[in-house]
């Protein structure tokens, strides 16, 4: 009798149920999330446009490019940084992937991942690129050309500080009097605060 009870028992417990519909008796297994594939994304350094400046992507390490003629560079979608580099000098990052098409150097000072902390840092900025620019006519765009780029290594540059302190930063003054030199248009000293905004400015 007592084996004929554990036999029944045994039988409730199987997958077909006691007096009652289908059981189901199984085990759950975790499936890992399909992983998002990354995409590149392209912008435009634009306002004035600024060709043949390094970048680095975080994404694809030690890899440079440069801004193309019309200021396209390429980012990536996820957590992707895009460095703006010359030389040995950190210009500025950006995220690969803007919430937002770029509109002028000032959103360089926009994000969470950002190296220049402030409209004047940016305004800076882009005083020395004015100051490099191989023609030394923004209005057509800032060119950064090749002996510049070779020129940058060892070179230094703090953009964070008043545009008062920033004129007057000796690393400063020295990196604009050896990058200009290397100009097809010839050694010039920075523009002044006003003029670097109206080049912000410009369409």
């Amino acid at each position: 009798m007592k084996t004929l009870l554990i036999a029944s028992m045994l039988a409730c417990l199987g997958l077909t149920g006691c007096g009652g519909g289908d059981a189901y008796v199984g085990v759950d297994i975790a499936v890992a999330p399909t992983p998002v594939p990354v995409q590149p994304t392209y912008e435009y350094l634009t306002h004035p446009t600024i060709s043949g400046l390094e970048y680095l992507n975080s994404l694809t390490g030690s890899e440079s490019h440069l801004t193309t003629a019309a200021g396209g560079y390429t980012g990536y979608t996820g957590d992707d940084s895009v460095a703006f580099v010359l030389g040995d000098i950190l210009l500025f990052t950006m995220p690969g992937d803007l919430p937002r098409p770029f509109s002028s150097l000032y959103d360089a000072n926009r994000y969470s991942n950002a190296s220049l902390y402030s409209d004047t840092a940016v305004e800076n900025l882009m005083a020395f690129l004015m100051a490099i620019d191989d023609d030394g006519d923004y209005t057509n765009g800032i060119q950064i050309s090749n002996p510049v780029r070779v020129a940058a290594h060892g070179l230094s540059v703090n953009f964070n500080q008043s545009a008062f302190n920033f004129r007057n930063d000796p690393a400063v003054q020295y990196a604009t009097a050896v990058l200009s030199g290397n100009t097809l248009y010839g050694p010039r000293p920075l523009p002044s605060p006003s003029q670097a905004q109206i080049a912000l400015q410009s369409p």
